[in-house]
Formats: structure tokens, sequence, C-alpha cells
């Protein structure tokens, strides 16, 4: 579908009005409780992604040049531009693979929106919890109906290319822009748009940078638009816009319309219970039941057979093959994540850690396992896997998964969230005071009664 002929040429227009209209008033109950859960998820993570590879290089990089002022780097400390400190806190937050997925679109939300209203937050000063929420919930909007509109196989990351969108409505949300300079973020941001797939195909360090991109265009973009920058207006459906130029014009705007202002997609998003590429997910659903009548015993296996949709056998079916980088590699392995979940029971961030990615027993594993694409599933599809289990003795055991585990029909509550949330703590060994800690997860339950929504920052430094 082309943006030219499309019968809805205001689909930017629609946008923004849904963008500058909504107040928190507007959000059902419901809405507000998922967004905090997501918060204080996102944060979670952020704890051992301090520690991620990349990560201390950026968090130094960025403290350097900002000259100890403005908003303040996780964990860290530092102060930087508000563009620079969404990027490294951006950065940490993504660095593991833990953060939440949109599992329709295969991308990331928060780990863009979150940074920017963080940073936004502080720079401006006085920022209350409904402000904060209201503003994170309609950039996640942003985000999720523009990726849903796309047709394409992945080639872009969409978290970065619909993210730098998202994260410049949630600033500018955050910044009170009116319609006319919310338009010019957007379309400044779209200006700076980028997020190839070709360093997650390589396992480079940089696909954990890519959302923080997003973050700081974002952050960027609202900060000149208020300045007076003014941005192209037509940034979606123009002749050079987004859907033409970056999707061949392959869209349907349906979904990015769709029940606008009466459901918000923030409702759709996952968390994740595994710290590795969404797409892996279901396939170590499945292995981690299979395991329970199997046995941890690899050597009785003789083959395992994973079939998932034609994206995901792309993306992370590949033979498990340690380069540079050991966890982005098995972080993006289908065969690495399921033989590790079938011989040791359990996913964590310890799994992700070089000796554990080393173990013989799991790469000699990994050999035997075999991913094919599911032609009855479609192209794009990250919530099916099947998995068959072949013993040398002769035994076959299957098991389907259709939702993986933190999917809104699988999902996981606040109590599973807090669990996973203290377990990112332990593993990350950032001396946080527990009285700290207490306070930041009250404070994130009660966000909405919350007056200055910078005491997050402060909470989460040491």
């Amino acid at each position: 579908m082309s943006g030219d002929n499309s019968s809805n040429r205001d689909l930017e227009s629609k946008l923004l009005d849904h963008v500058s209209r909504v107040q928190f008033e507007d959000l059902p109950e419901e809405v507000v409780t998922y967004c905090k859960l997501f918060i204080m998820d996102s944060l979670g993570v952020t704890f051992p992604g301090s520690r991620a590879p990349g990560c201390p290089e950026v968090v130094n990089l960025v403290g350097d040049w900002g000259g100890g002022a403005g908003s303040t780097v996780l964990i860290y400390g530092h102060h930087a531009p508000p563009p620079l400190a969404a990027l490294a806190n951006s950065t940490m937050m993504h660095a593991l693979d833990f953060d939440d997925t949109l599992d329709a679109s295969a991308l990331h939300t928060f780990v863009s929106v979150l940074p920017a209203a963080l940073a936004t937050a502080e720079s401006v000063g006085g920022v209350d919890g409904k402000r904060f929420i209201t503003a994170l919930v309609l950039g996640v909007d942003v985000i999720c109906r523009l990726s849903l509109g796309i047709q394409r196989p992945l080639s872009w990351i969409r978290t970065a290319t619909c993210g730098s969108f998202g994260a410049a409505a949630t600033a500018g949300k955050m910044l009170g822009l009116d319609r006319d300079r919310m338009a010019d973020a957007l379309g400044v941001a779209y200006s700076q748009t980028s997020g190839n797939a070709q360093g997650l195909l390589e396992g480079r360090l940089v696909k954990r940078m890519q959302p923080g991109f997003a973050a700081q265009a974002g952050v960027t973009s609202a900060f000149l638009a208020r300045a007076g920058i003014t941005g192209s207006r037509h940034f979606l459906q123009g002749e050079y816009g987004f859907y033409n130029l970056y999707e061949g014009g392959e869209f349907d705007s349906g979904p990015v319309l769709n029940g606008l202002g009466q459901h918000y997609t923030i409702m759709d998003l996952s968390l994740k219970p595994y710290p590795c590429c969404r797409m892996t997910h279901a396939a170590i659903d499945a292995a981690l039941e299979l395991g329970k009548v199997v046995g941890s015993s690899p050597g009785d296996i003789e083959e395992i057979q994973v079939t998932v949709s034609k994206m995901v056998t792309e993306m992370v079916g590949k033979s498990f093959v340690i380069g540079t980088d050991p966890q982005v590699d098995a972080q993006f392995s289908i065969p690495y994540t399921v033989s590790a979940a079938l011989i040791r029971g359990d996913l964590f961030l310890e799994d992700f850690e070089p000796e554990q990615i080393m173990d013989a027993q799991v790469k000699a594993l990994a050999e035997r396992v075999q991913v094919a694409p599911d032609p009855s599933l479609p192209d794009k599809d990250i919530t099916h896997s099947k998995m068959l289990v072949k013993m040398k003795s002769g035994k076959r055991y299957e098991k389907a998964v259709e939702a993986p585990l933190g999917n809104p029909a699988n999902p996981m509550d606040m109590s599973r969230c807090k669990e996973k949330f203290e377990k990112c703590m332990a593993f990350s060994g950032v001396g946080l005071d527990p009285d700290k800690v207490n306070h930041l997860l009250s404070m994130i339950e009660n966000l909405e009664a919350v007056q200055d929504v910078s005491l997050i920052t402060s909470l989460m430094t040491g």
C-alpha cells in the first residue's frame, strides 16, 4: 500500500491529535497499572545492564562529555546533557535484552521512551507522576502503532526506527509542547531516524545501543521543536516519508489508527522472563517444559527439532557459533538458549556469562538443535514454537507453545515482576541501600501521587 494512494493522507494529523489531546484522566486504570509494571521492569534490568560489555565504556564517554551538569546517568551518578543521558541509560536498559517486547512487531518500547522521559523530567523539573505516566503511554502508543502498520519483513530495527518517534512524543509531552510544536518534534525526529539489523546479524555491541540512539534523537527533537526548529509535517506518508522511504510503501494505515484513543497498545506489551531475544522465548518455554520429562542428561538426546516462523528462523535459528561477543551470540541463538534451558532447568542472567556460554555440555547439545521455518505461521510471528526431542532410546517428546511467558495471554504479574527486579539487583552486585530500593518500588507503585519524578533518578544511584 503506497502512502501516496492511501485514503488516510492525514495519518500524521490523527496521531498528533491523539498525542496532543490525551491527558492522565483519559487513561483507564488498567493502563496506568500496566505502565507502572513496565517502569519497574525497565529500571530493574538496568542494574545488571550497567555492568554489561560496552555499557561502562558508553557511560564513561558520556560522563566525560557531560562536564558534571545535566541529567543523571543511572547507577553511576554521572551527569550529562539530556540526550546523552538518555543514550547511556537506554544502552544499559537494553544491553541484556531483558526489556519489554511488543510480540506482534518484535520490538521494544520502554527502552526508548523511559530514558527520554527521565532525562527530560530532570531537565525541566517539577514533572509529576501523572504527566510522566501519560507521556510514557502515548510514546509507547506511537511506537507500537507505527510498527503495526509495517508489512515488510525485518530489515530495519523497528525498536529504533519507530522508537525515535515515540521518544520524541514522550519528551514533547513532558515539555508541554502544543500540537504544532509536537508535529515539529516528530518531524525533526524523522530526520534522525535510523537503525538497521546488520549489527544484530553480526552480533556486534552496537546492537544494544540502537534504542539509545532513538531515545537520544527523541529528546533532542523535542527540545529543538520547543526552541522553534521546524520539522517535516508529512514524516510518515510524504513522498520521502517514513513508510515510503524506509518501508517501500508497504504499509497498512488500519492498524495504526484502529481503536486510537480507545485501546492503548501498552496493554499488548510483554514482559521478558529470560534475558535474551524475545524470538527465542517460545522455544525456551517449550524446552523448560520438556526438560521436566526428558531429564538433564544431554547425552541421551539424539536431536532437537524446533519449528518457528520464517523471521525467527533467519534471525535466531542459525547454528550457534561463538564470535567476538559471546553474550550477544548466545542471546540471539535458539540452539544455545534451548540447550541451556533443557540442561539447567532455568534461564537467567548467569546463563549468559562467558563461562556458562562456553560450557561443553551445552555447546555439544546446541550442535544437535535444528531450527526450521513452519510454513503455516505468519512470516513475522514470534509467539509460536513447536519442539520435538528425539532420544537415543527411540522415545520422542513434543511440545507446542502459542503464547510465551510474559505475553498478555500468559502474563507475569506484579509479584513476579518484583521478583525479577530483586534477582536483577542481586545479580548486578550494585550495592544500593535496601531502604532506598523499597522506597523506589513503593514510589513506582504509587507513581500517580508523586509530585516530582526526578526522585526516581536519585534513588537509582548509589
